[in-house]
């Protein structure tokens, strides 16, 4: 069945023919004519066939005039007061109706406008666009002419312009602004928002573009804190209401919501990047290669090290010096994550450097020690320092050279006996004059050295116990004649058990060297 659509204002008019039909008394619609009310009104007022008039208005304005002629019938004219009164009952209704449509088709524009930002800000892959799109939105809501975004720097707190509609940058005053200076903003942190008036606030117009007589701002906030203030101008002299003010505060939160998302998409974006980039990092320490079968050496290592982050501050390496000498370090860095891995990489560089010299200096241990505490004590932070054992393994002359700068004791293994080997001096980067000593001793077959960081010793189980360096000596008295890989496992494996259901929350490092070939 096909719909009949009644044209705006035409239905007014049907009325008027029910009523004449009903009444005798001929009554009629005439639409206003824009600049011509005056003398629309001066006519149905003067002249003598039009005995009465009402205007009819939709809450903002004109729409035209109810008016009764006078019937060609005079015996009617008795019912004139019943007609009159009859014909404003309907003008009243009429009026109603007409403002009750208008504030509909208002609210179905700011419903179908508030969806259609909506829709387009979740699809717009810009920030720029996306706030354009909500600024032109207010203009249409409001009826205002012209708007502005101020973004808010929290550290500065300063407003900066960063987007307008219908006006360029330079056309609105104070474009870079204190908030601490700017009244009007400040204000609206603290209200509903203010409107600024040539009439009524003539002292803050110089906040409004050239031009413009009339301006409201409001704050633009979530609930992470604020963002910025959102203004909007008009050429005209207007009276803004409560719900021009309403309409814009929605803008703002939505304003607030795509700044919010943003944010957020940013900090997903660093998080991704930054996991990337630490995941390039942890690859260029590979433990591992102290279980590389192609470095042929005269000794079993075994190495098993975990990051509680993705890097941490735990060094083991292995360089060989020569055919039958080979330096090792042990260290640990203070602090976790990345600025653990800064100071650890910091000494790896500096190892490297002193170990590629000559070979009488890389092979002398206090001297490498002195070096690199020197080095880290003038690169680093105070708060930044780091225990090292640093050794050399030489298998022809079969001694162990090391020196202990404030890292846990190793454990010798030999002939049967467990020791814990000395330590000699600070930790590395306190002081830049630490006298450091060393150590030698004699290396026979199946002599096994224990080296571990802290997070071995003091790994703290469900029952707030350490497993402490004891953990570590039980295995290792009933694991003297298994290989360095099996030691490792074993005291790993013991670890594990402590550690079920407690606190993992550090770096460790586990290192087992057995001399397991014949020396002689």
């Amino acid at each position: 069945m096909e719909q009949t659509i009644t044209p705006p204002l035409e239905w007014i008019h049907t009325i008027c023919d029910q009523f004449t039909e009903i009444t005798g008394w001929t009554l009629r619609f005439m639409s206003a004519k824009p600049g011509e009310q005056k003398s629309q009104e001066a006519e149905l007022s003067e002249v003598e066939k039009y005995c009465w008039y009402e205007s009819i208005e939709d809450g903002n304005r004109c729409l035209g005039y109810l008016y009764l002629t006078l019937p060609e019938e005079a015996d009617q004219d008795r019912l004139f007061v019943t007609t009159t009164k009859f014909a404003e009952l309907i003008a009243g209704l009429i009026s109603k109706i007409e403002t009750l449509n208008t504030s509909l088709e208002l609210k179905n524009k700011e419903v179908s406008t508030l969806m259609d930002v909506g829709l387009s800000s979740s699809k717009q892959s810009g920030l720029q666009d996306a706030l354009q799109k909500l600024l032109e939105a207010a203009l249409q809501l409001t009826g205002l002419r012209s708007a502005g975004f101020f973004l808010l720097n929290s550290e500065s707190n300063q407003l900066s312009l960063r987007v307008q509609y219908n006006l360029t940058p330079f056309e609105i005053p104070f474009h870079q602004r204190i908030l601490s200076e700017s009244p009007p903003d400040l204000e609206a942190f603290s209200k509903e928002g203010i409107v600024i008036s040539s009439q009524e606030t003539p002292q803050l117009t110089h906040w409004l573009p050239e031009g413009c007589l009339t301006g409201v701002c409001v704050s633009v906030q979530s609930d992470s804190g604020p963002f910025g203030t959102l203004w909007a101008f008009d050429r005209r002299s207007r009276r803004l209401n409560d719900r021009d003010i309403h309409v814009l505060k929605s803008i703002g939160a939505q304003v607030g919501t795509i700044l919010e998302r943003a944010v957020l998409i940013k900090e997903s974006q660093n998080q991704l990047r930054l996991k990337k980039e630490l995941k390039v990092i942890s690859e260029s320490f590979p433990a591992e290669l102290v279980r590389d079968p192609s470095q042929n050496r005269e000794f079993q290592a075994a190495v098993h090290t975990i990051s509680h982050h993705e890097v941490g501050g735990d060094l083991c390496e292995f360089i060989t010096l020569s055919p039958h000498v080979t330096c090792f370090a042990l260290g640990d860095a203070s602090g976790d994550s990345i600025p653990a891995a800064v100071v650890m990489a910091s000494v790896r560089g500096a190892l490297r450097t002193l170990t590629e010299g000559p070979l009488e200096e890389a092979k002398d241990t206090r001297f490498v020690i002195s070096r690199i505490n020197n080095a880290l004590y003038h690169t680093s932070l105070p708060h930044q320092f780091m225990s090292m054992l640093y050794g050399v393994i030489d298998t022809q002359n079969r001694t162990f050279t090391y020196t202990n700068a404030g890292h846990p004791a190793p454990f010798w293994a030999h002939k049967g006996k467990i020791t814990s080997l000395t330590s000699h001096g600070m930790l590395l980067g306190v002081t830049d004059t630490n006298d450091y000593d060393y150590s030698v001793i004699p290396i026979c077959t199946n002599d096994i050295i224990v080296g571990f960081s802290d997070g071995i010793s003091e790994a703290m189980s469900s029952e707030r116990k350490m497993f402490r360096s004891d953990g570590i000596m039980k295995v290792l008295e009933n694991h003297t004649a298994d290989t360095a890989e099996e030691v490792m496992q074993g005291i790993w494996s013991k670890l594990q058990k402590h550690l079920e259901g407690g606190n993992d929350g550090d770096d460790r490092t586990l290192m087992v060297i057995k001399f397991a070939r014949d020396l002689e």
